[in-house]
């Protein structure tokens, strides 16, 4: 492995698709459809290039992980797909996100509408200061304020059995959502964002202020999750993008240029074959 990262071009995305799909014996089309697009974007704030000419997918129901070290404009690269960029005074972009195949910074699409299609989760559980039911019912009642009370209630326990955390908080709806433990918390955030049925959510590192046990009650619920929703994921945690995502996108920021993706392709590949010297030395704890 002598290549670097200078020299290494991202292999066309149609291109990938097809090398995927004809490996599996199905037509492309079957086999990968974008959800979201990244095409040569480039964020900045102010005058600070934060993202250089980024390019690659996050295929439908599957779970795309973003690594790469400190800096390296991952959690910005993840804040652009729904625009929460734009809260941010003097960032623009350069290129495009399409979100089925539609440009959601286009001048005529609103950014909270954007927001509703693309759901968020921190990397600190931020249950709201209300109730259980509250916390899921709140997104549900903005988008839909004259929903009947029954079919609110159906919506708020669908959402909390979607994010396996109904049979811990059946019984305790009305108590604050900040009294729950930590992993219970980080379940109830994912219960809000995915009650108002997002298309695609996108998790900052979930698990990072998470014991091991609740960590993997959140590997095994993003797993199940993708069944029905696009995932991306930003994560420091190696063994974790190598268990749960599909895809990986391997980032890298150097002195004198600004962040920029290296290398993308299906996890397996990355963690065992990557194609550039610097994937192999960060997948393997060599890096620095």
């Amino acid at each position: 492995m002598t290549e670097t990262p200078s020299t290494v071009a991202v292999p066309s995305i149609k291109a990938f698709a097809k090398t995927v799909a004809s490996a599996d014996g199905i037509a492309p089309s079957e086999a990968l459809e974008n959800k979201l697009l990244a095409d040569k974007l480039s964020m900045f704030y102010g005058n600070f290039r934060a993202l250089a000419e980024v390019t690659f997918p996050a295929y439908d129901k599957k779970i795309t992980a973003i690594i790469g070290p400190s800096g390296c404009g991952k959690s910005t690269l993840l804040r652009s797909f729904n625009r929460m960029n734009d809260t941010v005074p003097g960032t623009h972009i350069e290129g495009r996100i399409t979100l089925d195949g539609e440009d959601i910074y286009a001048p005529d699409v609103d950014a909270v509408a954007v927001r509703r299609r693309v759901g968020m989760v921190f990397q600190k559980p931020n249950p709201f200061a209300k109730s259980i039911y509250d916390n899921i019912a709140f997104g549900i009642k903005l988008y839909n304020p004259r929903m009947p009370k029954t079919e609110l209630d159906g919506r708020v326990e669908a959402a909390l059995k979607s994010a396996s955390v109904w049979d811990d908080v059946k019984d305790k709806m009305k108590q604050p959502g900040t009294a729950l433990s930590g992993g219970q918390q980080q379940r109830l955030c994912i219960a809000r964002t995915i009650a108002v049925a997002p298309e695609v959510i996108l998790m900052d590192e979930p698990c990072s202020a998470l014991d091991p046990v609740s960590t993997l009650k959140i590997e095994e619920l993003m797993t199940e999750l993708k069944k029905e929703f696009t995932i991306l994921i930003v994560t420091h945690n190696m063994q974790q993008a190598a268990r749960v995502s599909d895809f990986t996108a391997m980032m890298m920021m150097r002195p004198d240029r600004a962040g920029e993706m290296v290398e993308f392709d299906e996890t397996e590949t990355i963690f065992t074959k990557p194609k550039v010297k610097f994937t192999e030395d960060y997948v393997t704890g060599r890096f620095g």
